[in-house]
């Protein structure tokens, strides 16, 4: 049974597409076998895997759409990136949200799309788009855990809380199972004093043990997505892939 991570925060900008691909492709490497959904009409993940959203012609919504119609769900639209698997986005996801108001059951479909999945994959990662609406309440209610990326900032901690209360309203009407993993702290610099300060309300507020190892600031984590490579990969001896093997490692001991 797939072990289902939704990456998700109400603020745009804090790193939950670079955190999704990231993860995704490193325990990938690490012999487990990974799927990454992208749920954002702005394809980062997408991108991100070194593919291109307008040559898209079947992903994530129009897998969506034909389950909803026929029920039926193709695995043969999946994307290989070496040892990762990818369920791309187009900008048609943007209409999702349209199409699930209309149904009776429009809060699980992706849980209801994602069952077939359930035996091929041990990790499901879903990049969701930065909103509190119907494709987030899917990610939510199709996941078994939340996994919230927090930038080192004000405005963040402003989303940050919109985000939690959004996640005890969802777990406490629609998914009981779903269990909050933890925050990773994004874009951390240890001579911003705002940064510490920020870390510090979030240890209080949270207590360590939901706290995340940080991903700190490094411009090869920019470089490597650029070239559409997760960092383990592109610089293996950086600071960012240390980071981000710390936080899989850390996944990896709570979900087990």
């Amino acid at each position: 049974m797939a072990k289902i991570i939704s990456i998700s925060n109400r603020k745009g900008g804090v790193g939950k597409t670079t955190l999704a691909y990231n993860l995704s492709a490193l325990l990938s490497d690490m012999g487990k076998k990974c799927l990454l959904l992208d749920l954002d009409s702005q394809a980062h993940a997408t991108i991100h895997a070194g593919l291109e959203p307008l040559k898209i012609k079947y992903g994530v919504y129009e897998a969506l759409i034909d389950f909803l119609n026929n029920q039926h769900v193709r695995k043969d639209v999946l994307y290989r990136q070496n040892e990762l698997f990818v369920l791309p986005s187009n900008g048609k996801i943007a209409a999702l949200e349209v199409e699930l108001d209309q149904l009776p059951n429009r809060e699980s479909v992706l849980k209801d799309f994602l069952l077939d999945y359930d035996r091929d994959f041990d990790y499901i990662f879903i990049d969701t788009p930065p909103s509190l609406g119907l494709t987030v309440i899917n990610a939510l209610v199709a996941s078994q855990y939340l996994l919230v990326p927090v930038r080192l900032d004000f405005f963040s901690l402003v989303g940050l809380a919109q985000m939690m209360n959004f996640y005890y309203r969802t777990n406490a009407t629609l998914s009981p199972s779903l269990k909050f993993l933890g925050l990773v702290p994004i874009m951390f610099s240890a001579q911003a004093k705002l940064c510490k300060e920020v870390l510090q309300e979030l240890q209080r507020t949270f207590k360590d043990k939901m706290i995340f190892p940080i991903l700190r600031n490094d411009i090869k984590i920019a470089e490597a997505s650029s070239h559409g490579l997760p960092i383990h990969r592109y610089a293996p001896k950086s600071r960012a892939a240390q980071d981000i093997k710390a936080i899989a490692e850390e996944v990896l001991r709570r979900t087990n």
